[in-house]
């Protein structure tokens, strides 16, 4: 063998070595030594309130993301779900290559077959949807009544009346690409017009971070301005490889990464940190008019955390 050939071939080895580490050898630093105490749901009374899950970066097709998928179904058969939130980097590493890509079927349709998970899904995308065909995985909502993506950003749909929660998907990929001008026309106007009383924003870059990717600028100098000025209760982005919660100091609305759907990596316990797990997993949010309650699980579906926002007005 070619010393070149045995240096490329152990190279190789050392990418998947390194991408496998990320999945099965991850840890959270500086974490505190005594566990988080959990934040108690109340009861609603008579309120029948929404329950959602929210997973990111999950189209991997590793045994994790088959893991979290079953903890999926686990947890909503003792607790029932409405929908599920995808916050991007649907199918992963480089997207789809048509409607009819396998991955559909092997990182999709095979894996998410529990019973108590049969539920409309609502995605944007992620970066690595950007490397193959964007617009299939707008067509394949066609092709999938459970894939609920209409457009690039679009506000989930909901009773006419209901005033409960208002959803608002962007596609965070074009504020990387400078091409967001039409969007953040359109959350703006968005906001401005919704008398919801929880107003939640999902994308797939997070504004906030104490992980591999820690904050990112262009989102904090594109997107945070718009959440405080129009008074959003919470961020929900994925990328990092983890789950995060994070109230920064300087923003009204409550940072949430639940990105550990089908890989995990190390992340820490920043100063503004309520909350930080890896090793896979998902996360719930309870929302009812005066009480917003998220949890954070784990791959099997128990719980690693609580937290209740309250609104009083």
């Amino acid at each position: 063998m070619k010393r070149r050939t045995f240096f490329a071939i152990m190279l190789g080895f050392a990418t998947i070595g390194k991408w496998i580490a990320n999945i099965i050898a991850s840890e959270v630093k500086n974490a505190p030594k005594e566990k988080p105490q959990f934040t108690k749901m109340e009861s609603f009374g008579e309120e029948k309130p929404i329950r959602i899950l929210a997973l990111g970066d999950w189209g991997a097709g590793t045994t994790l993301q088959k893991e979290v998928a079953k903890g999926m179904n686990d947890n909503a058969g003792k607790y029932p779900i409405d929908f599920i939130i995808s916050t991007g980097d649907n199918i992963y590493g480089k997207g789809v290559k048509s409607v009819d890509d396998p991955q559909w079927k092997t990182k999709f349709e095979n894996v998410y077959t529990g019973e108590h998970i049969q539920k409309d899904w609502f995605p944007v995308f992620g970066n690595h949807d950007y490397l193959g065909n964007v617009p299939a995985q707008l067509e394949y909502a066609k092709k999938n009544p459970r894939w609920k993506f209409p457009d690039f950003y679009y506000v989930i749909p909901k009773e006419k009346d209901n005033e409960l929660y208002d959803f608002f998907m962007i596609d965070t990929n074009l504020m990387v690409s400078g091409k967001d001008k039409e969007m953040l026309i359109w959350l703006e106007k968005a906001l401005s017009e919704s008398n919801a009383k929880w107003k939640i924003v999902v994308g797939h870059h997070m504004i906030r971070s104490h992980g591999v990717y820690g904050d990112q600028t262009f989102m904090v100098k594109k997107l945070k301005p718009i959440l405080d000025k129009y008074a959003v209760d919470m961020y929900l982005s994925g990328h990092d490889h983890d789950l995060q919660l994070i109230k920064h100091p300087d923003d009204i609305f409550f940072q949430a990464i639940s990105g550990a759907g089908g890989g995990s990596r190390d992340t820490s316990w920043g100063v503004n940190t309520i909350f930080s797990g890896t090793n896979g997993g998902f996360m719930g949010l309870t929302i009812a008019n005066a009480l917003l309650y998220i949890e954070f699980f784990d791959k099997n579906g128990e719980i690693h955390y609580t937290h209740a926002i309250k609104k009083t007005s």
